[in-house]
C-alpha cells in the first residue's frame, strides 16, 4: 500500500498553496463588479481544468465541464459565503459534480488512456501536464485509475494529484472524514490490484 501512495505521488502535479486573504479580496470585487470575476477565472482555470482532464482524459470533454463549472460557479457567486468552504475548495466541488454528471450521462466510461495526449493549451501548467500523460507510466496509471468507480477515483485525483488534505476533501465531496478515508483505503487498494493486472509493480 506504501507503495502505491509513493507511486502515485511521484507522478502527480502539484498546485501551489491559495493565498486565503487574495481570495477574499478577488471574490468581494467580483460580487460587487460580475467584469472582476475574470481574475479569478484566471487565477482557478488552469487547475479546475487539470482536475477534469485528469478525470476524463478527454479535452474536448474538460473544456466543457470546466466551462459549466465556472459558468455555474459566477451565476452563485453572489451566494457565496465564507464559512468553512474555502473558495478554491468551492469550485472543486462544482467541477466533482460536473464530473459525476458526466458520467451519469455517459453511463459508462468511454475515455481510455491507450488514445494519443495531445493538449494545444497556451499555459505551462497545463503543457507539463501533457508532458506527464505522454509517458507509458502515466498512460497505465490513469488507465487503471478510470477503471475504479467513480467515489474512489475522485478521492484519489483529490489527494494525491491535487494536493487536498482529509478535510479539503471530505469539505469538497460532501462525504465525513472516516468515509474519506475508508474510500482512500479501497481505492488504493483497487488501484493496486488493477496496476498490477497491467503489469505494473509499484516501486
Amino acid at each position: 500500500m506504501a507503495a502505491i501512495k509513493e507511486s502515485v505521488l511521484a507522478m502527480r502535479l502539484g498546485t501551489p498553496a491559495e493565498n486565503l486573504n487574495e481570495d477574499q479580496a478577488l471574490v468581494a470585487a467580483a460580487q460587487n463588479d460580475p467584469e472582476a470575476a475574470g481574475r479569478l477565472f484566471d487565477k482557478y482555470y488552469a487547475e479546475v481544468f487539470g482536475y477534469v482532464y485528469r478525470s476524463t482524459l478527454d479535452r474536448a470533454v474538460t473544456e466543457d465541464l470546466t466551462s459549466n463549472v465556472f459558468l455555474s460557479a459566477f451565476r452563485h457567486l453572489g451566494f457565496f459565503r465564507w464559512r468553512r468552504v474555502p473558495f478554491g475548495a468551492w469550485l472543486y466541488r462544482i467541477a466533482t459534480n460536473e464530473i459525476r454528471m458526466h458520467y451519469r450521462r455517459q453511463k459508462r466510461i468511454a475515455a481510455t488512456c491507450s488514445e494519443a495526449i495531445s493538449l494545444d493549451v497556451a499555459s505551462e501548467s497545463l503543457t507539463a501536464m501533457e508532458t506527464l500523460a505522454a509517458t507509458e507510466d502515466y498512460r497505465l496509471l490513469h488507465h487503471a485509475l478510470l477503471g475504479l468507480r467513480l467515489k474512489y477515483r475522485t478521492v484519489i485525483l483529490l489527494r494525491y494529484f491535487e494536493s487536498k488534505s482529509i478535510p479539503e476533501i471530505a469539505s469538497i465531496t460532501g462525504k465525513a472524514e472516516g468515509t474519506i478515508k475508508s474510500q482512500l483505503h479501497r481505492g488504493l487498494e483497487r488501484l493496486q490490484t488493477a496496476l498490477e493486472r497491467l503489469g505494473v509493480t509499484p516501486l
